[in-house]
């Protein structure tokens, strides 16, 4: 049976996406956050620097910590959870040991409970507030996420644009992006001049079209484009139309697949700033789903991918039987700090070991009571 902590009890959450970082800390549920942000991550020399960009997060956050407390001394921060885009393929690749990212929170916060999953985890928790059930998951890319009854997580589609992803704003760029393109060569099945015109703006005017061969920008251009598809939809281009239709079918069939899983719970939310900033693409999907799944709860968002990082630190302090490791997806640390660690005010760090994923794939269901950040 694990003690109640204190009452001002502080754990830290860290959101690395593609286009930024942040993190933020709290001293409990439905209390005020401290927050900071940074750059995203990025691979260098065939490395990722994420174990840097954390340390960096962490080092911002603890001096704001400092100043909001003016002068009291830092919290100690019980807890750690970090949620990292592109997490399994870079472990996949060799490019990131996941459990370099455990010890620089262990030493960056002087804590021993870290976590570190993929950020659709920490998106799925966001959204749905620690409850059970699917989420999905659509901005640049497009993932399905679930989790079931025994904490077991499920992943649908998120395979990147050029095999996968569909329905997501990298996906609907490249297919506005191949409907501008075919006007151009002045085809007609599927070509579209108001998406010419808009690709002439985007990408600039381009004799023999646009071709994003060898950019390392390709796919945040697309994503950008996809607003420009989706604003010709909503006027009315048939083009556009038939690829946010297309969009929301894929979008659709990605959520309902993750939720067939057995054990999963029926209800959904969507988060990602493509399903926030266009309304009638979610309503959509959101036609489609409960077309197949008619017993479906649908509800709002609660939080984002940040907010769902918060949940599972405060999971690992208040509740760590529930955390249980389910790699690739999700990996927790429950070390034994050293004897002489002591809060942060000190500058003492504990040392855990190197490798411990703590608790079996059995145990019971993650974050089922819900809890906010």
């Amino acid at each position: 049976m694990t003690d109640p902590p204190p009452e001002d009890t502080w754990v830290v959450g860290l959101d690395l996406g593609g286009t930024g970082s942040r993190a933020a800390a709290s001293p409990g549920p439905g209390r005020p956050h401290v927050r900071v942000e940074g750059p995203p991550p990025h691979v260098v020399d065939g490395r990722s620097d994420a174990p840097d960009v954390v340390r960096g997060l962490c080092q911002d956050l603890v001096s704001e910590l400092d100043a909001a407390r003016a002068g009291t001394g830092t919290p100690r921060v019980m807890a750690a959870a970090v949620g990292l885009r592109g997490m399994m393929a870079m472990d996949r690749a060799g490019r990131l040991d996941p459990y370099a990212l455990h010890d620089v929170l262990a030493q960056s916060l002087g804590t021993e409970r870290t976590a570190v999953s993929t950020d659709a985890v920490t998106a799925h928790l966001g959204a749905l507030g620690g409850r059970a059930g699917a989420v999905l998951v659509v901005g640049t890319g497009a993932v399905g996420v679930a989790v079931d009854e025994y904490a077991r997580w499920y992943l649908a589609d998120g395979l990147g644009f050029l095999v996968g992803d569909q329905g997501s704003g990298g996906w609907i760029g490249r297919e506005g992006l191949t409907a501008a393109n075919k006007a151009r060569d002045g085809r007609e099945d599927g070509a579209s001049q108001v998406l010419l015109r808009a690709a002439e703006q985007h990408f600039g005017r381009q004799r023999h079209g646009v071709t994003l061969d060898n950019r390392p920008d390709a796919l945040s251009l697309l994503a950008g484009f996809a607003r420009s598809v989706l604003a010709a939809a909503r006027a009315g281009d048939p083009t556009s139309v038939a690829i946010r239709a297309a969009a929301a079918k894929g979008l659709a069939d990605t959520l309902c697949a993750a939720l067939s899983h057995p054990g999963v719970e029926a209800r959904v939310a969507t988060t990602g700033r493509l399903m926030a900033k266009v309304p009638e693409l979610r309503d959509l999907v959101m036609s489609h789903v409960t077309d197949v799944r008619p017993d479906v709860e649908i509800v709002p968002a609660a939080g984002e991918p940040l907010d769902g990082a918060l949940v599972l630190a405060r999971r690992l302090l208040e509740t760590p039987e529930g955390v249980p490791s389910n790699r690739p997806f999700l990996s927790v640390r429950m070390g034994t700090p050293d004897p002489g660690a002591v809060s942060l005010e000190s500058g003492a760090v504990p040392r855990v070991p190197r490798r411990h994923d703590g608790l079996p794939d059995s145990a019971q269901a993650i974050l089922r009571a819900g809890s906010g950040g």
